[in-house]
Formats: structure tokens, sequence, C-alpha cells
């Protein structure tokens, strides 16, 4: 198990940061959109559960990784960052604004005490090691590294350089070509990794599983099992 939070690694801090994006649920809605298109009385706890388990599942696959990591949550709310869901890695705050502003604020400061960065989201929780291994080791002949999403957006990015606050808030999220308006900000070409289905909606739900690593480790199992049992109850 090579990753490790900043407080196990203050006399070698690892090459490489991960940071997750996150919500606390009960401070914050999460899967609003996935909730929605859940034709379901308890829609709501029910992406809130998919989203905890979603969260389980990143967790385990950064525990796999092979190579040493620093790993954070970057936490949605400030008073959130003390929340049980946030105990394994450290918890930095995302701060205010929005998305873009977010991204390159957890950018610039990890990239002051890291090498290099990588920003994640908890909507792929199909997302394998290996894949971040991948990631990693691009950064060795590129600059950055993005993981398009089949939505148009983006499950990963990850930079060795600096990138200016323009380059994040000029671009509009949550469309079509999110993903290409963020590579056209860039100063270099991107190594690029497979694409891979982000959940948003409950349509998405089948074609993640589909996308799920050969051998899955305990949280993602946790999933396949949660929403096998959920496919059942729903028919």
């Amino acid at each position: 198990m090579a990753a490790s939070t900043e407080s196990e690694t203050q006399t070698s801090v690892s090459t490489t940061a991960i940071a997750i994006l996150v919500k606390t649920p009960g401070l914050s809605p999460v899967k609003t959109r996935l909730a929605a298109s859940c034709n379901h009385s308890q829609a709501s706890q029910l992406a809130e559960h998919f989203y905890r388990l979603a969260v389980q599942a990143i967790e385990n696959t950064l525990l796999e990784l092979a190579q040493p990591v620093s790993c954070y949550w970057a936490v949605a709310e400030r008073h959130g960052l003390d929340h049980k869901m946030w105990s394994v890695f450290d918890a930095i705050a995302a701060g205010n604004g929005c998305l873009g502003h977010c991204q390159h604020r957890i950018y610039r400061h990890l990239l002051e005490r890291h090498q290099q960065v990588i920003l994640l989201g908890a909507d792929c929780p199909q997302l394998s090691s290996q894949l971040l291994e991948q990631a990693i080791l691009s950064l060795s002949s590129h600059n950055y590294c993005l993981g398009p999403a089949e939505d148009g957006g983006y499950y990963l990015f990850a930079g060795r350089k600096s990138i200016k606050q323009s380059s994040w808030t000029g671009v509009q999220y949550s469309q079509a070509d999110t993903a290409k308006q963020l590579i056209a900000q860039l100063d270099s070409s991107p190594a690029l990794l497979p694409p891979l289905r982000d959940v948003d909606y409950a349509v998405d739900l089948e074609p993640m599983l589909k996308q799920m690593p050969a051998a899955p480790n305990a949280g993602q199992l946790a999933l396949i099992s949660w929403l096998a049992g959920l496919s059942k109850q729903l028919r």
C-alpha cells in the first residue's frame, strides 16, 4: 500500500499528489442529477448511497497504488474537513467559487508542495489503479495528462507545470466539449487516457459497471453488489 497521507510523509513528501474533489453528504446535496433521473420514491437516498460507495471505491483504488503518492480529499465545505468520511487521507479545503476556481486553487496549492498533481472527482468509481499509474508515468514525457469522460468532460487531470487561473475559469464545465476547451487552454498537448463513463444519470450506471476492472477492489465489489441488489428491487 503506497498511498499515504501527508502526515505520514513529513520527512519525505511524495513527488505526486492526488486530490479528490468531494462533497460531504448531509452538508451539501450530492448526485442531484442522478437522483432526479431515478424513478424511485427514495431517489435522493439511493443517490447518496451510490455516492458514498463511489467514494469508497476511489479510496480503495488509491490505496492499491504501487507508486508512492500523497492523497488528499479536497472537501467542498470547510466545516466538513473533520467528517469521518475523510479520515483516511488528509482533508484540505477546496474553497469557494466555481469549479474552475476550485481546481486552480487546489492544483496551485499542491504543486507548491509536490512535483506533479492529479485531480479526480468521485464520478468514475470504475477507475483502476493501473490507469492512475499510467497517468503518473505519462508525466515523465508530458507536462499534462487528461482522462476524457464519454460525455465530453474529463474524469482526471494531471500536470507538473503551473496553469494560470484564467485557463481553468475560461472553460465551460458540464458541456459536450469541456475537455476540448481545457486542452485548448494548455500550452502543450496532454497525454490522453482511455475514456470512461462518469455517472451523472441513472442511464450511466450500466456502462460504468461494464468498465469495472477485471479484478475489482473491495470498494468496487461493494458497489457492484449493491447495484445488482437494487436492480432486482426495481424489476
